[in-house]
């Protein structure tokens, strides 16, 4: 399977907005569950191949850095890379980015694979985990983002 940086793009309805006229923090994480979604089924894992494999992926822990305003009506995109993995977790980050390509927001997320037979962490079945690799060597290098790992605290 060859594939490059997947880019998951969507445009903000109003219903997404909030009293100040602004994307409401709650649907940043909605847009980037989407993204997570587009791209797991991007690198194999379908609803139909969930089903099918008995497998799925769940969310373990995610931190966002909202950096810029987003409004309805634009386009945003999503890029997604893999920062690290192992037999059955995905770290992942990924920017939202506004019509003008400014970065407005990030997302570090720490995905699972699950047997939904037992109900327990399993490892990626054979084509997920080609897929992951296959996904992670496409990427290239990646510096460390600056949000990667970003703890909240009030500097003193």
């Amino acid at each position: 399977m060859t594939m490059g940086l997947y880019e998951y793009r969507t445009t903000v309805p109003e219903s997404w907005l909030d009293y100040n006229g602004h994307m409401n923090d709650g649907q940043y994480s909605r847009a980037f569950s989407d993204a997570g979604l587009e791209w797991m089924s991007h690198l194999g894992l379908s609803a139909e191949k969930v089903k099918e494999l008995s497998f799925t992926i769940f969310t373990l822990e995610n931190h966002i850095v909202y950096q810029n305003e987003v409004f309805a009506g634009e386009e945003i995109t999503i890029k997604i890379r893999i920062y690290d993995f192992d037999a059955k977790r995905l770290h992942v980050f990924m920017t939202l980015h506004n019509e003008q390509d400014a970065q407005c927001a990030t997302y570090e997320v720490m995905y699972m694979g699950m047997d939904t037979k037992t109900g327990r962490p399993g490892e990626f079945p054979a084509s997920l985990d080609k897929a992951v690799k296959d996904y992670y060597e496409a990427q290239g290098e990646m510096d460390q983002p600056k949000e990667i790992g970003r703890t909240i605290g009030i500097r003193k």
